[in-house]
């Protein structure tokens, strides 16, 4: 199911491995508050993005392109291009998933998926960072990379890594629970401009299959 995929490993995934305890990751409270301090003043975020998903042995099952607006609290659109074009809007209330190719809408409660992604980091309460993660950092020529393990073990992967060439948010991966790797790279990246509200909604097109998922 590509959709609920690319939600839920929501722009967080590039090929950056820091070193990990037998544990799942040594806690780094300088780490910590350090991206605390780079997500904090982020009200939004649009950029152009380019996802690639590939399996355990490292070879590619899916790549695909696309454009992102977020916003605090909870706002998401999320929009890929064809071949594989779908599309995830948030309002902080309903969550739409729309396949284009299906003439599909899935419906559902805000916090039924998100709140347990990586989006969290964007659009959620930076100040429970060190309620969820453990989080640890590498310096490189590429910027600062910063990974983060989740405390829950209901989680939906296993760990992830943003990256950060100054304040602005330059790639993100992650690694489910399958083995498999999803890596985005944002592009074109504008920090804290003003996204309209509207964006942040969807109109469902006549005739399409509705699903609601309570």
């Amino acid at each position: 199911m590509p959709m609920p995929s690319l939600l839920r490993y929501l722009p967080l995934v590039l090929g950056f491995v820091a070193t990990f305890a037998a544990a799942g990751g040594v806690h780094q409270p300088a780490s910590s508050n350090s991206l605390q301090s780079l997500l904090a003043p982020l009200a939004s975020l649009s950029a152009d993005f380019r996802q690639v998903i590939s399996d355990g042995e490292g070879y590619e099952i899916q790549a695909l392109t696309g454009t992102m607006d977020v916003a605090r609290p909870g706002k998401v659109y999320w929009k890929s291009a064809p071949p594989y074009e779908q599309l995830v809007v948030s309002d902080a209330t309903t969550l739409w998933l729309y396949d284009a190719d299906l003439e599909q809408v899935t419906v559902r409660p805000f916090d039924h998926d998100i709140a347990r992604t990586p989006a969290v980091l964007f659009i959620g309460d930076v100040q429970e960072l060190d309620d969820k993660f453990r989080v640890s950092s590498l310096d490189t020529d590429g910027g600062t990379t910063y990974t983060l393990v989740p405390v829950d073990e209901g989680a939906l992967y296993q760990r992830l890594t943003l990256t950060f060439k100054g304040a602005t948010p330059t790639a993100m991966t992650l690694w489910d629970t399958l083995g498999q790797q999803t890596r985005i790279d944002f592009s074109n990246v504008k920090l804290n401009q003003p996204v309209p509200d509207s964006r942040f909604t969807f109109a469902i097109p006549d005739g399409v299959d509705v699903l609601y998922d309570e």
